[in-house]
C-alpha cells in the first residue's frame, strides 16, 4: 500500500475537521485509520477514493437566507472549491456516525466508501441542499 505523503492538504483538511480539544496527533491518526480501513475494505488505494468520495459529496450552492421586507429569504449562493470541501467533509463526517463500526476511523471509512457507491446520507443531503437552492433560485434577482 502507498502511504500518501504527510503534506497532503485534503489528509490536513480531515484531520483538522476531526480534531477535539487540540489533539492533533490523536485526529492524525484518526486519519491514517480511516485510510487503512478503506484499503482493508477495498484492497484499492485509499487517497483516490478518498478524494473522490469528497468531490462526490461536495455541493455546488448554499442557500443563505435574509430579510426581504418583513420576509425572510433564502438566496441561493454559488460556493467556492476550499467551502465546498469543507462542507462534504461535514457532511461525511456527520453521516459517518449513522454507520455501525466500532471506531470513528471505521465508520468513516465505510461512509466515504458509500458516497463512492452512491448510497449515502451525505449524498441525500447534498441533493437536498441543491433542491432548495433550486426551488429558491427566483430569489436571486431580489436586492
Amino acid at each position: 500500500m502507498d502511504i500518501p505523503p504527510p503534506e497532503d492538504p485534503l489528509l490536513q483538511y480531515l484531520t483538522s475537521a476531526l480534531l477535539h480539544h487540540g489533539h492533533r496527533a490523536k485526529a492524525a491518526r484518526m486519519t491514517s485509520l480511516t485510510l487503512l480501513h478503506i484499503h482493508a475494505f477495498t484492497r484499492a488505494p485509499p487517497l483516490p477514493i478518498l478524494r473522490e468520495a469528497i468531490m462526490a459529496a461536495a455541493p455546488a450552492v448554499r442557500c443563505m437566507s435574509h430579510k426581504h421586507g418583513s420576509k425572510n429569504v433564502a438566496k441561493p449562493i454559488a460556493l467556492g472549491e476550499k467551502q465546498r470541501v469543507r462542507t462534504a467533509v461535514q457532511m461525511i463526517i456527520k453521516a459517518s456516525e449513522k454507520k455501525n463500526g466500532k471506531t470513528i476511523a471505521e465508520r468513516l471509512a465505510r461512509e466515504m466508501i458509500a458516497v463512492v457507491q452512491g448510497d449515502s446520507r451525505a449524498l441525500e443531503e447534498r441533493e437536498t441542499i441543491h433542491r432548495f437552492a433550486m426551488v429558491n433560485r427566483g430569489n436571486t434577482l431580489l436586492r
